[in-house]
């Protein structure tokens, strides 16, 4: 059930443009303000109204392509009609349905809640998990007033303005798989425990232990025991993600097709790299990949490390601004796993100096001491270079060797 195309025309800072998604990785990367979010915001448009987080123009339009079960299928807006438009309060007057295409078969927005089999999960940046007090389980809600929810609230969770009650799913998992009416539920579960180790970074050891009387759920992490809102900002993040999918699969799919390992679906996650130690950013995409097999991920990231691990057309880079009146964009055919991280930074994602600023002053004082024949300033600046550099630095030895040689000239 994967997305393959986005079409965006005049919403936030588009011209129009039209992305081609593949059906399992997708890392949105360019530089701050070039609309990686923007774009995961415009496919949650595609699945309700919300006139509040995106400014509209009267020529707007927007839609998804998605197959469903073999059905090719368009879920958006053809033009928008707009009753009033102000900021943070667009009111639509009509909707009107995406234009057809052979084979395709095309819904407006306000169907996408009963029509879309399996709406897209749409995970925020912000994935911190506060203490809440459980009381015990909570009834579920049934897959069709699941997938409203998912639809409706789509930009919300992007922006954060909806969280997932996390500690309730782990609460209600643990009292209801044992129940003969649960093996779906229960082979997600193990599912679950038996991946979290995979998905921990190197000699983590990160597992679940137990729920207490308390109904607090403990985890473990190089060996210590904590419970689950003592866990680190990245292992919360990660987990956050982790228990939304098995949530979402879980409310939205009927009966006898709810196992995580065979699910299809799409998760949007923005700044999939939040938290994350750099070594960790290196795994964590074959990480998920195993835990989802056959889900479709389109995250945004301005991680180095995470760009490296991504495989052959898995990468869209946006430019930093939208000149032209039409952009296509696609994953491009390459991989960078043999790529520095440097490299990635300045040759794919634009960094134009990699060199700490201060490091590169204190390093042009000093030439220009030299140049001056200035000895007393140059140690000054030498001083304060070796504070902030490496002691291997290879400039530190060339500028003790100067020093030397003006200090014995001077003593002649």
């Amino acid at each position: 059930m994967p997305i393959e195309r986005l079409h965006v025309k005049n919403l936030k800072q588009f011209p129009e443009i039209n992305v081609k998604f593949n059906d399992r990785f997708n890392f949105i990367t360019g530089p701050n303000g070039c609309g990686k979010t923007s774009l995961l915001s415009a496919i949650a448009h595609c699945l309700a109204w919300n006139g509040e987080y995106s400014r509209h123009q009267d020529d707007s339009e927007y839609w998804i392509d998605v197959t469903e079960d073999d059905a090719r299928l368009r879920f958006g807006f053809g033009q928008i009609f707009l009753r009033n438009k102000s900021y943070r309060n667009d009111e639509i007057s009509r909707y009107t349905n995406p234009p057809s295409e052979e084979g395709r078969q095309s819904f407006n927005i306000i169907d996408a809640k009963t029509t879309y089999k399996f709406p897209p999960l749409v995970i925020g940046a912000q994935r911190k998990i506060n203490y809440i007090s459980i009381n015990g389980v909570t009834k579920e809600k049934d897959s069709q007033e699941s997938k409203s929810i998912y639809c409706v609230n789509a930009l919300h969770f992007l922006y954060n303005n909806r969280s997932r009650d996390v500690k309730q799913w782990l609460i209600n998992r643990y009292f209801v798989i044992d129940k003969p009416w649960a093996k779906e539920e229960k082979d997600n579960w193990e599912h679950l425990i038996q991946s979290l180790p995979v998905i921990g970074p190197f000699n983590s050891e990160f597992r679940y232990i137990e729920t207490g009387r308390d109904l607090e759920p403990v985890f473990s992490i190089y060996d210590k025991q904590c419970f689950l809102e003592e866990l680190s900002s990245g292992f919360q993040a990660i987990l956050y993600i982790i228990i939304s999918i098995f949530e979402w699969i879980e409310a939205c799919l009927p009966v006898g097709e709810r196992n995580v390992k065979t699910a299809y679906g799409t998760v949007l996650i923005d700044e999939l790299d939040n938290h994350l130690h750099p070594e960790w950013q290196l795994t964590v995409r074959d990480g998920i990949a195993a835990i989802f097999p056959n889900i479709q991920f389109i995250v945004t990231t301005h991680s180095p490390h995470l760009l490296a691990s991504a495989k052959e057309n898995e990468i869209i880079l946006l430019p930093p601004s939208y000149i032209d009146e039409i952009y296509e964009f696609q994953p491009s055919e390459k991989a960078y796993s043999g790529w520095s991280t440097d490299l990635i930074l300045t040759e794919l994602m634009g960094v134009r100096s990699l060199d700490n600023k201060d490091y590169e002053t204190l390093v042009k004082n000093c030439y220009e001491n030299i140049k001056k024949n200035n000895l007393d300033a140059l140690k000054e600046n030498y001083a304060r270079l070796e504070s902030i550099s490496h002691p291997g630095d290879a400039v530190l030895i060339i500028l003790k060797t100067r020093i030397a040689g003006m200090e014995a000239k001077v003593n002649d």
